[in-house]
């Protein structure tokens, strides 16, 4: 009867050791693997914490592991679609992640950055391509000032009178006149000697002959 009792307490003693052996290495597996899925959800490695998250979870269920895989799932599909330059799948499926039930505080923390990187490089975006347009339109707009002090009166259109009389062989407006009279004024300090009427004949002088208004005022025939 003691022999017995001997081998049944050897044989439970081994069971034990066995069961406990296993218990300590399933231990050892679920805390290695736990602290690689936090470590690569610092990094904002999703595949790599799923593939962690999983191990636990096919070794030793735990909430934490199958809500991180729920969010994983989310994110990885997030990459994906930024990768594939869809910018608001992306920011759809992180908000997707964010709100599952009972969601991970430290996977959290790495969306909301994320979220809030992506809002930040918009806005930057947003603000150049507002500078470059107010750029171009200042640039467009003392472009367009300058031709309409310097060169809008050669545009003008004869009216057909008489070239004998210069002053109106062309319709010239008052804006005209005072942009040539301001393009002499930079080579000739006498210009506000003549009126509005020989300025005209000047401007008339230098479109009829093909020349600079500077050679037809000086030229003089306009005078006549």
């Amino acid at each position: 009867m003691k022999q017995k009792i001997k081998i049944l307490g050897i044989i439970l003693g081994i069971i034990i050791i066995v069961f406990g052996g296993k218990s300590i290495y399933k231990g050892i597996i679920v805390s290695s693997n736990l602290k690689d899925a936090r470590s690569a959800v610092d990094n904002r490695e999703w595949v790599k914490a799923q593939k962690h998250y999983q191990k636990i979870q096919d070794t030793k269920p735990s909430v934490e592991s199958r809500t991180s895989l729920q969010q994983l799932e989310y994110l990885v599909l997030g990459d994906t679609d930024l990768t594939a330059g869809h910018k608001d799948k992306m920011k759809q499926n992180y908000q997707d992640a964010l709100h599952v039930d009972g969601s991970m505080p430290r996977i959290n923390k790495q969306i909301k950055a994320v979220l809030a990187s992506e809002s930040n490089s918009e806005d930057e975006s947003n603000d150049q391509i507002s500078g470059s347009s107010s750029s171009k339109r200042k640039t467009n707009s003392s472009s367009s000032s300058k031709s309409s002090t310097d060169t809008d009166w050669q545009n003008a259109s004869s009216n057909g009178t008489s070239h004998t009389d210069l002053a109106n062989t062309y319709d010239f407006s008052d804006s005209d006149v005072k942009a040539a009279r301001n393009q002499l004024k930079q080579k000739f300090n006498n210009v506000d000697v003549y009126d509005d009427t020989n300025i005209k004949k000047v401007m008339a002088v230098s479109l009829l002959n093909k020349t600079s208004l500077e050679v037809a005022y000086q030229t003089g025939g306009w005078n006549n």
